[in-house]
């Protein structure tokens, strides 16, 4: 056999062999001055590590003031040094609360007194409205329909008005003192269902949709009237819930206070909030004050927790590590580290949380102001 060979290709072939073998030289020249470096820089740092080591009998207390989403991080007993970890600011927290009444009914009813509109709103989430008219103060013995939280305290299927001539109502349900739902005789007034208020105080509504409510809403249905402008609202308990324990009016009274006074001083995420379902019993036939005046705060102020952690700094006895974490409502620390975060006019107000009396907090958060309605007697 005659073995023939390309001269351009040995050529190259000997060229690649003398490259890779100067790339191999160079790599090898690096690795042997790595391995110097290594070399010179072991004891260096083995030097440091045993320095860094040596027993501190010395205490070292570190304090970490935390909110719900503020960390706060300094040395104790020395200058502190700031290093504010903001995770989450007043502005994500939910500002426009309104306080919510529980009911473990099906269904209660909304009358919005701006649009003549009843609306009866169902624990599946459906919602049917029905046009109504409601009371019209300029009409002789008129009295114009009044906000406030209320339920149906009575039910009669055809009621005799004592105070206009004996007039027939129909399927008739109070809900504020002598005012309630209900249909009358004929048509005549139907035009001005949905459009204006057209009677002497009660909120008239077409016979069918009358009695449909009626046979819906049993006694105790929460009823919540306004004109478009309430912090209250009225939302369902879970099926079968059952209050923690048994509550008196005055206990009614005193926990739906407070969750609306929290609201309207800022003070949500601060103080306890009752979770509860509402007696109807202990709504007064006058009704609940809804704040239908009352004004939002700009944001819910943000609670202020602080802790403090000890441990000994010593690495070489780790058994002298103590891992105590205490939390302390220290207000004078928190206010001195958060001073920047806490404005006056939630100071002022922090102050004054515990100067009202329960009872200057039930009449101002709970009795609807309009109070008692007027009444006319019948005519001679």
């Amino acid at each position: 056999m005659k073995l023939t060979f390309n001269k351009g290709i040995l050529v190259k072939i000997l060229l690649d062999i003398r490259v890779f073998d100067r790339e191999s030289l160079n790599i090898d020249n690096k690795k042997i001055r790595s391995r110097k470096l290594l070399t010179f820089a072991f004891p260096i740092i083995f030097l440091i590590i045993i320095a860094s080591s040596i027993p501190n009998l010395k205490t070292e207390s570190r304090n970490i003031c935390y909110d719900s989403y503020i960390t706060e991080r300094g040395v104790h007993d020395s200058d502190i040094k700031r290093e504010l970890i903001n995770i989450l600011s007043n502005s994500d927290l939910a500002s426009n609360l309104i306080d919510t009444v529980y009911t473990d009914k099906d269904c209660w009813l909304e009358l919005r007194i701006d649009r003549q509109m009843l609306y009866q709103h169902w624990r599946n989430g459906q919602t049917e409205k029905y046009p109504v008219s409601s009371g019209n103060k300029y009409l002789d013995k008129g009295v114009e329909s009044r906000p406030g939280l209320f339920a149906i305290f009575f039910k009669e299927a055809h009621h005799q008005s004592t105070q206009f001539n004996n007039a027939d109502m129909y399927h008739f349900m109070p809900f504020n003192q002598g005012i309630g739902f209900h249909s009358l005789d004929g048509n005549g007034y139907y035009g001005t269902l949905g459009v204006a208020p057209s009677s002497h105080g009660c909120i008239r509504m077409r016979r069918n949709d009358a009695e449909k409510l009626f046979k819906d809403c049993p006694l105790g249905t929460l009823v919540l009237a306004h004109r478009g402008s309430t912090l209250r609202t009225v939302g369902f308990a879970p099926d079968g819930y059952k209050n923690p324990e048994e509550y008196t009016k005055d206990n009614y009274k005193l926990m739906l206070s407070k969750n609306l006074y929290n609201i309207l001083k800022g003070n949500y995420y601060l103080n306890e909030r009752y979770f509860f379902v509402v007696d109807p019993n202990a709504i007064p036939k006058t009704g609940v004050y809804i704040a239908y005046d009352g004004k939002l705060p700009e944001h819910q102020k943000m609670p202020l927790n602080s802790f403090k952690i000890y441990y000994y700094a010593d690495r070489l006895r780790p058994e002298m590590i103590l891992p105590v974490m205490d939390a302390f409502p220290d207000s004078n620390f928190v206010s001195e580290i958060f001073s920047d975060l806490i404005d006056d006019d939630n100071s002022a107000s922090d102050q004054n949380d515990g100067n009202i009396t329960d009872k200057e907090l039930i009449k101002e958060y709970f009795n609807n102001p309009i109070g008692i309605l007027p009444y006319y007697g019948p005519d001679k």
